[in-house]
């Protein structure tokens, strides 16, 4: 009895544990996919905190292209008030005031006007104030206030894209969760077709999502 008993126990034993391939297996699946889990939540997080650096800065470039934009903008209807009343004060034959007005202007803004005033009459601008004078600054500050705006698109568009990527894998963590599903279900049934199975499902969203984290990486 004892040794029937005994035979009917270990009949039952590879029914219930199944081959040793298929436990080491199952353990080596479930290790990877804990890796790869680990790594792609880990470079999720790496990506956002860079998307966030990234849109910092953004919103700083545009803030100074703000800035440089108003700067110009001040610096134009300065010169250009100051030139006017300068004019008029040379018109009126008020040299004194014209000085004083002189005096009054940045050295940029004079040498615009001394570059305008030794330009022949017949090519001379109607100002000294155009993109045509070398010597007028405030081109160079629309620039930059350009330059600066168009490196906050430049910083915009790679901030989305890393949260998109980051975003990305953040699903693929979430999606690892199937393979350690499927994985630990394999203990729970003694049928080795049934635990190959769902080996076989943990082992093909492994692969798919290591996949995924290289194309997202």
């Amino acid at each position: 009895m004892t040794g029937a008993h005994g035979g009917h126990a270990g009949g039952h034993e590879p029914a219930l544990h199944g081959p040793r391939w298929l436990s080491i297996t199952t353990a080596v699946v479930l290790g990877v996919a804990a890796i790869l889990a680990g790594v792609t939540a880990w470079k999720s997080t790496v990506m956002e905190g860079h998307a966030l650096e990234n849109l910092t800065r953004s919103t700083q470039a545009v803030n100074d292209a703000n800035a440089l934009g108003q700067e110009a903008e001040r610096n134009r209807t300065g010169e250009r008030d100051l030139y006017i009343d300068y004019r008029v004060a040379l018109d009126e034959g008020n040299d004194e005031r014209a000085e004083s007005i002189l005096g009054m202007m940045t050295a940029t803004t004079r040498a615009a006007i001394d570059w305008w005033a030794a330009q022949p009459e017949g090519d001379r601008p109607s100002s000294p104030f155009v993109s045509a004078n070398p010597e007028w600054a405030a081109p160079g500050t629309v620039v930059q206030a350009e330059t600066a705006l168009e490196s906050a698109n430049q910083l915009l568009v790679k901030a989305e894209h890393e949260l998109e990527q980051a975003h990305n894998l953040e699903f693929v963590a979430a999606l690892l969760t199937i393979a350690f599903l499927a994985g630990g279900l394999t203990g729970l049934f003694e049928s080795i077709r049934a635990r190959v199975g769902f080996l076989s499902v943990s082992v093909v969203t492994l692969l798919g999502c290591a996949v995924a984290t290289v194309v997202f990486w």
